[in-house]
C-alpha cells in the first residue's frame, strides 16, 4: 500500500553555540510530508520506503516514524506497475 503520511521533526540550532530567549522561543518543529510503499504499521511507529525493486527485496529512502508525529496518513490509490512502459530503459 501506497501511503502520503504528513508529521512532524524535531528541529535543533548547532550553528551557533548561543541562542537569544527569542529564537529559542521561536523554533518549531518542521513539517514533513513523507510518500512511500508501507513496510510495518504498528502501535508505535510506522516504516515506509520510497524506492523499491520489484521483488520487493531491496528497500531505499526508509523512514521509521512514531506514530506521535504522525498528523495524517491518506492511502495513495495508484499501481505503479502501470506507470512505467516496458522500453522506459532505452528512453534514458
Amino acid at each position: 500500500m501506497l501511503v502520503l503520511v504528513r508529521w512532524v521533526d524535531i528541529i535543533g540550532e548547532d550553528q551557533s553555540p548561543w541562542s537569544t530567549l527569542e529564537e529559542a522561543k521561536a523554533m518549531k518543529p518542521a513539517p514533513i510530508t513523507t510518500i512511500g510503499k508501507v513496510i510495518e504499521n504498528t502501535d508505535h511507529y510506522l516504516t515506509v520506503a520510497s524506492s523499491w525493486d520489484e521483488s520487493d527485496e531491496f528497500l531505499g529512502n526508509l523512514n521509521c516514524i512514531p506514530k506521535g508525529v504522525i498528523q495524517e496518513v491518506s492511502e495513495i490509490n495508484l499501481d505503479v506497475s502501470d506507470q512505467v512502459p516496458g522500453d522506459f530503459d532505452e528512453k534514458i
